[in-house]
């Protein structure tokens, strides 16, 4: 578990060193088409729940 953490830190220590620029374009070329991904992902997984039951009538 350190390691991960260590590394986490590592990352994020040169992410938040980078020039403005360089975190916005890391921002968009990354983080935003991540994000989407596990929101279409998500949509998907829970498609089935959005439908009503069938009711007898």
């Amino acid at each position: 578990m350190r390691t991960i953490i260590d590394g986490w830190d590592a990352f994020e220590l040169w992410l938040t060193q980078l020039p403005f620029v360089f975190q916005v374009v890391f921002v968009t070329v990354v983080v935003l088409p991540l994000c989407a991904g596990v929101a279409i992902g998500l949509d998907r997984a829970t498609e089935r729940f959005d439908r009503a039951p069938d009711r007898p009538e």
